[in-house]
Parts: structure tokens; sequence; C-alpha cells
């Protein structure tokens, strides 16, 4: 679902401690979709960018590339590469788990 939402390869999402996200702004303009396993995301209702993870009603996720300022983190590992498109190759040493990290 996430290369169709995006139209790219993947996807990239910073995970957050769930209940710490604040808007400063414009949260009436955000929009939440969630599927029937209750992960789903927030975007923007004007330009349809989208800007959260959440999980059951929660955001617990950001979109890095949509914020402000450079975001201060780095990738920790890849995951859902069982279903990556077959034309990108993952040619970095970080971890790579076909579904969510066991940690999760």
């Amino acid at each position: 679902m996430c290369r169709k939402q995006h139209g790219a390869a993947f996807a990239t999402y910073a995970d957050i401690k769930p209940g710490s996200l604040s808007w400063l702004a414009g949260e009436a303009l955000v929009k939440t979709y969630e599927g029937p396993s209750g992960g789903g995301w927030c975007f923007c209702s004007i330009c349809g960018s989208t800007i959260a993870g959440t999980e059951k009603g929660t955001v617990t996720s950001i979109t890095p590339a949509t914020l402000d300022d450079e975001a201060s983190v780095s990738p920790a590992c890849h995951i859902y590469t069982g279903s990556k498109a077959n034309w990108y190759n993952i040619d970095d040493d970080l971890p790579q788990y076909p579904e969510r990290c066991p940690e999760d």
C-alpha cells in the first residue's frame, strides 16, 4: 500500500512516541485514513501530502520529508521488504525485515 500511496519505491516514516505529537497550526486541515487493521495515515486535505502514520487513531510516526527543518534522524532498518518494488535494490548494510521490525 505504501508504494501506491506515495507513488514511489518506498515510503519513509520516523517513529515517534505515541501521543507525543502536537500540531502547531493547521490541525483542522489534517484528515486521517485508517484501514480495517487500524493502521493508516494523516494527510493534508488541501494538497494531499502524507504527513504522519497512525495506529488505531494515534499518530505513531511522521514523514520526515514534510518537516520544515531537516530531520535529525537516520534510518535504523528497512521494513516490509517482503513487498518492496522488484526493481528497487536495497544496497546498504541496514537490517531488513519482510514485515515490521521484531522489536515493534
